[in-house]
């Protein structure tokens, strides 16, 4: 452990698509993905200093008035892989074991509409849902003193997070996949960035083994239902696995025990909604409801429930596994998971992406799923690393998402603006601004002629059509049972998240 400035440091919180064919670019609204933004210089010594400890360039360094937002388009000056996959480890063995190989299941250059620093957006052309794409990743901001602690200076951090879209996915027209992975630790950044390079290849394989596409689960009888839901969630689950061991390999020098990453993964199969998740990041549904003087209103469905030590069934089952939680020293800050017989690593949620050295004690990356039976009601799908839901609840976010919506505010738009409404929370309540980053996701099933709706509901509902059910989890033997998450806004304090 590096002392108790590293250890409570904000982001320290534990101490491809298909190939396919004769592509052409599809009418899909693409968002914003800068991860930087120019800006003033700052003080003499107060730069040199902050260059001097992080090795950054001048234009990492910059001054931000509180709220204001940055540029779209600008790509960071950290080396990337180029798209294609590379970013991936060695293949997996037989067992699985290893991230992926590239070559087996590489992104179509045709294919590929953006790829940043942070992020992969594919679009292929065979895409015939009506759906809207926007997305942004923003690099938090932390402050450092200059030399004589004369001057405080506002550097820009090394972005953590990581985030990818696929429609269509895994070459099926009514498939779609979207995620975002939110790194902590020294390597948290190559920990996010394998997860989105692994994820997509590996649930891609392993589900094209079972042969049962996008096959509508609430058509089936019971025991098909569970059967199809337990195949779901093995290629669910080995796709986490998989991005775990990603980055284990000695080497790439990656440090796997002390740093990790969330991950929160939307899978569509037709109108069932997948979404898998570790950690804290979340993923949730703005379904449109009655009209309220004229307008729509959109009522929140969680998708995911935040995996943190205050929850009551984690923490049980991570004190079952030998794991410890509890405050640092027993009364300073959250309550935080840790080894049995020492005070590190500190992690401030119990699963994770890496962090290996508490999977002997429960924090293995297996994933939670649950599942959401669409409904041509369900108007937008938001997955976002915990730098949105931090000092904004959910209802929030879909109130905030649902006006711009009624507005015609493109998606793109949309999540640049949520970015910054919610680092103007950050600033409003902490010294630090955490890694941002939103996928917004319109469904428009409900839009158009009726003509239209009748074609769409007969080919993506594929059977009855619903007013929209609550989300259900599945469990790893594939039964759905009731779902309630309870998540809040977490408003930690300066540098306990």
């Amino acid at each position: 452990m590096k002392g108790m400035k590293k250890l409570f440091t904000k982001k320290d919180k534990g101490g491809g698509g298909a190939v396919r064919e004769d592509l052409q670019p599809a009418p899909v609204t693409i968002g914003n993905h800068s991860d930087e933004e120019d800006g003033e210089g700052m003080d003499e010594d107060g730069s040199r200093m902050a260059r001097q400890r992080l090795s950054l360039d001048d234009t990492r360094l910059r001054k931000q008035e509180p709220g204001t937002g940055h540029a779209a388009g600008q790509d960071s000056d950290e080396e990337e892989d180029d798209g294609t996959g590379a970013g991936a480890a060695a293949a997996a063995d037989e067992n699985g074991n290893g991230a992926a190989a590239a070559e087996e299941a590489p992104i179509d250059p045709r294919d590929l509409k953006y790829k940043g620093p942070e992020g992969i957006i594919c679009i292929g052309a065979d895409l015939t849902l009506p759906i809207q794409i926007g997305s942004r990743g923003n690099a938090g901001w932390e402050p450092m003193r200059g030399p004589n602690r004369r001057k405080s200076v506002e550097v820009r951090k090394e972005n953590q997070d990581a985030f990818c879209a696929h429609a269509p996915y895994a070459g099926d027209e009514y498939q779609m996949l979207f995620a975002v992975f939110d790194g902590h630790g020294q390597d948290g950044r190559k920990l996010s960035h394998n997860a989105r390079d692994t994820l997509p290849v590996v649930l891609q394989q392993e589900y094209a083994k079972t042969g049962y596409g996008t096959i509508a689960v609430e058509e089936q009888p019971e025991n098909k239902r569970t059967e199809i839901n337990k195949a779901r969630f093995a290629c669910l689950a080995k796709a986490f696995e998989s991005a775990e061991a990603a980055s284990m390999p000695e080497e790439l020098g990656i440090n796997h025990q002390f740093s990790g990453t969330t991950g929160v993964v939307a899978w569509m199969l037709g109108a069932d909604l997948y979404v898998a998740w570790v950690g804290d990041s979340r993923a949730i549904m703005g379904r449109k409801e009655q009209q309220v003087n004229g307008k729509d209103k959109y009522k929140t469905f969680d998708l995911t429930y935040d995996q943190i030590p205050t929850r009551a069934d984690e923490k049980k089952r991570v004190r079952g596994a030998g794991g410890r939680i509890a405050r640092w020293k027993r009364n300073f800050g959250p309550l935080r998971v840790w080894l049995p017989d020492d005070w590190i690593p500190g992690l401030a949620m119990t699963r994770s992406i890496g962090d290996t050295v508490l999977n002997p004690y429960g924090g293995a990356a297996v994933p939670e799923v649950s599942h959401l039976r669409m409904s041509e009601k369900d108007s937008f799908l938001i997955v976002a690393s915990d730098g949105v839901w931090e000092f904004m609840p959910s209802q929030e976010v879909v109130d905030f998402v649902g006006r711009l919506r009624r507005q015609g505010v493109p998606p793109d738009e949309a999540a640049d603006m949520l970015v910054g409404e919610a680092v103007k929370r950050w600033r409003r309540n902490e010294v630090v601004v955490d890694d941002t980053t939103v996928v917004v996701v319109y469904l428009d099933f409900d839009e158009g002629s009726d003509a239209k709706k009748k074609d769409l509901k007969s080919k993506f509902f594929k059977g009855k059509a619903t007013g929209g059910e609550k989300p259900q989890q599945i469990t790893d033997d594939g039964k759905m049972i009731p779902f309630n998450p309870k998540n809040t806004i977490t408003q930690m304090g300066p540098g306990q998240g």
